[in-house]
């Protein structure tokens, strides 16, 4: 019989404009190589991270041949977009209602951003920085509402000395109330902090968890090794070269195979000598005919 249990994870409706691609570039797993995140994308477009049709979540990544062209790992991040930004005030929206003034919540007031108006940026989190602009471990907020709102021309009785804010849809700055916004029910010890004044800041959207993938650029992979262990070859004992050929018949690699007596004990050491100058218009039908 059913518990009442419902499962609540779905793939995320995002695309590229929701999303930061960045990676970091080691010659080897041996080596720790660069240490910093570089983004992957000038400005990403639809055809750098395509949406699988179908189905939502699901996108295929465009590796840039002029990035990817060394041998070495390289470490793709793709994670939620986030913005920097700066804490103008900490204060409250205040409303008339019949004559009484209603004080809100109290927020966080920031720049009004180009491509965010009100309720856009509910359910992002915030992310703070200290003085000396190293951002603080583990201090997260969640934002629960965001509107546009100008300085009100009330004065803010109950708080005298700060600056009060009202909703305006053609506002220039945008007031956020954040969660969690109070301290402990059982003790006043522990301080909600929200910010401050002049604090810097990181928005990021919540759409879906970061993601790691590792590439590794090798010199082999199984379809250049599959002709050395399955291929057609071809050896002229008069000439003594080995001549290895892919499934389409074409010469992929060369060797002179020959025996030298050992100086020391005269015994016979047998040589596999890779050529250099290898004449890649032969094919294996000339070549096993005698061409």
């Amino acid at each position: 019989m059913s518990v009442g249990f419902y499962g609540t994870k779905t793939l995320s409706g995002v695309d590229y404009k929701d999303v930061d691609i960045l990676y970091a570039y080691s010659p080897s797993r041996e080596e720790v190589g660069g240490i910093q995140f570089n983004p992957l994308f000038g400005n990403p477009t639809e055809n750098d991270l395509k949406k699988m049709i179908g189905i939502d979540g699901v996108f295929k990544l465009r590796l840039p041949a002029n990035i990817f062209n060394q041998l070495g790992v390289y470490t793709v991040v793709i994670k939620p977009k986030s913005f920097e930004t700066q804490i103008i005030d900490c204060s409250f929206i205040v409303t008339n209602n019949n004559n009484e003034i209603i004080i809100s919540k109290k927020g966080i007031v920031i720049p009004k951003l180009q491509f965010q108006g009100s309720g856009n940026l509910i359910g992002y989190q915030i992310e703070y920085f200290d003085q000396n602009g190293v951002k603080i471990k583990n201090l997260k907020r969640i934002i629960t509402s965001s509107e546009l709102v100008n300085v009100s021309s009330n004065n803010n009785s109950s708080n005298p000395g700060s600056t009060s804010y009202v909703l305006n849809d053609n506002g220039n700055f945008l007031f956020l109330t954040l969660s969690p916004d109070e301290s402990s029910l059982l003790s006043d010890e522990q301080k909600i902090d929200l910010g401050s004044a002049g604090q810097r800041i990181i928005l990021s959207n919540t759409f879906f968890d970061p993601e790691v993938i590792e590439v590794e650029m090798v010199r082999n992979t199984i379809d250049s090794l599959a002709p050395y262990l399955k291929g057609n070859s071809t050896r002229n004992l008069g000439t003594s070269r080995y001549s290895i050929f892919d499934e389409n018949g074409n010469i992929v690699d060369e060797y002179n195979l020959y025996t030298r007596k050992s100086t020391f004990d005269n015994a016979n050491i047998d040589i596999k000598e890779r050529v250099n100058n290898i004449d890649f218009n032969k094919t294996f039908k000339d070549t096993s005919n005698g061409a």
